[in-house]
């Protein structure tokens, strides 16, 4: 299956390893109710070796294996423009504990110019979370999260998304990290190919729920994005539909429903407009779900006299697929 979803792909922006850094700067809630500065940075590294059919993220990645000492120089350079601030979270659009996208060699380099930082987040594959992984939080100065993608506990789609995990898989990753007193960041998807469309929302809140019993501290809920070749496929057979608005808006309702305790549950925000189709009340509803990732509490839905949203109308078709920007990454 990796070649096919590998041929499906358009060309890569491309990029060397002396790639000008790209960083954010947000607010994040924290489980306990503390609002506090975030910074990403957004590393150029090699590509990850899974060719999951939702993913895009290759676009922003090096042919070849990540130089030894890039990486560094990168950090080196956000950091002279963020300064000191209490959480980082450092996303290379692969596995940070992979040796072809972080050369073991750069663990030193990089330990020591994340001193001062209370927490660090980076994200890998379950199938990384090993010895490298512990031995890095051991010697970190602060905690260390690890943001792994569960995606779907849908138990034929899991399956068919090419990740190359299963759920045992996940668990075990999350069983590890909980016993190193790792901290645990989860993705899931929204609109998760494989999946019928009146059966997104529930085995989406089903996800919620299986990765916060497995201790996640924070679930960022990430509606799936067309642009990759192998979604607009997908979608040609039937097999995936783009999101709608409303229905990350009725997610991230939903999921804040649960009310799980110690838990922040999000909502990724990147580009949400291009699943609208009204102009009239996009920005509001968008303010409306970003204010509730700071907040963790449910906000009355915004109406809108144009397409109805907030209302009893049946909820609008979801729009086209449309290829996403091409310099655009999402994670939270």
């Amino acid at each position: 299956m990796d070649g096919w979803v590998r041929s499906l792909r358009r060309s890569k922006v491309a990029r060397s390893a002396d790639w000008s850094v790209e960083v954010v700067h947000e607010q994040e809630r924290r489980p306990g109710g503390d609002v506090l500065d975030a910074t990403t940075v957004f590393l150029t590294g090699t590509e990850c070796p899974f060719s999951c059919v939702f993913c895009d993220l290759w676009q922003q990645t090096l042919s070849g294996h990540t130089p030894l000492g890039s990486l560094p120089r990168q950090l080196r350079e956000a950091l002279r423009e963020i300064g000191q601030r209490s959480l980082i979270k450092l996303y290379n659009a692969s596995n940070f504990f992979d040796p072809a996208a972080v050369p073991p060699a750069d663990d030193v380099s990089l330990l020591r110019l994340l001193e001062g930082f209370a927490q660090v987040t980076v994200e890998c594959h379950p199938r990384f979370v090993e010895d490298r992984c512990f031995s890095f939080a051991d010697r970190l100065d602060g905690t260390l999260e690890v943001a792994v993608g569960l995606e779907t506990i849908h138990p034929t789609a899991l399956a068919r998304l090419n990740k190359k995990m299963t759920l045992a898989d996940f668990d075990a990753a999350a069983s590890a990290l909980r016993a190193h007193e790792i901290g645990l960041r989860v993705f899931v998807l929204l609109g998760c190919p494989f999946i019928a469309d009146e059966e997104q929302l529930a085995w989406t809140l089903r996800s919620v729920e299986h990765a916060a019993a497995r201790g996640a501290a924070v679930i960022s809920i990430i509606p799936v994005r067309g642009g990759n070749g192998a979604l607009e496929s997908l979608a040609a057979d039937g097999d995936w539909r783009p999101v709608a608005l409303d229905l990350a808006e009725e997610a991230f309702d939903g999921a804040l429903r649960l009310k799980l305790a110690d838990v922040v549950v999000q909502l990724d925000l990147w580009d949400l407009e291009r699943l609208a189709t009204c102009s009239h009340c996009v920005e509001a509803r968008v303010n409306r779900l970003g204010a509730m990732n700071l907040t963790g509490l449910p906000a009355s839905r915004v109406a809108c006299a144009s397409c109805g949203a907030g209302t009893t109308r049946d909820r609008p078709r979801p729009p086209e697929a449309r290829s996403p920007k091409p310099e655009a990454r999402s994670r939270s």
